[in-house]
């Protein structure tokens, strides 16, 4: 691992606004590993781990090695507020049921904030684990 690899999963773990108990829960591995990786001490670490820590911090293994610039992310177009980071976790956490749910009520909020209220919502379901979801949904109501 080379020295400037350390310092890119810091910058990029820091910038996703994940705590090192975060990345290491993700990768299923030990805090202090993640440490590790970050002060440089483990410098020889396999591709399956940087692909699945580049997974991890969202970003390209290429980025992780310092052979691109960019990330690809979303970050570098569209700057986040700590509330939006905050909202974003929370949303990744969450089941599919609780996704969907979450997108669902977010069109519809959008929809009336921008005067298209009027325009109908149509549910509809790709496959059957989303046709499980509206079912879900429907119950609720």
């Amino acid at each position: 691992m080379s020295e400037n690899i350390n310092k890119i999963i810091k910058k990029r773990r820091l910038a996703l606004g994940l705590t090192l108990k975060d990345v290491a829960k993700a990768l299923n591995i030990a805090e202090s590993t993640v440490s590790r990786y970050e002060s440089n001490d483990i410098q020889n670490m396999g591709i399956d781990k940087i692909s699945a820590l580049a997974k991890v911090l969202k970003c390209s293994p290429a980025y992780l090695m310092g052979w691109e610039q960019s990330t690809n992310s979303i970050k570098e177009s569209v700057p986040l507020t700590s509330a939006e980071k905050e909202h974003l976790l929370k949303y990744r956490q969450l089941d599919d049921k609780g996704q969907h749910t979450v997108s669902t009520i977010l069109e519809m909020e959008y929809n009336r904030c921008t005067n298209d209220y009027l325009m109908p919502v149509a549910a509809h379901a790709d496959n059957e684990d989303d046709l499980d979801l509206l079912r879900q949904d429907l119950d609720e109501l």
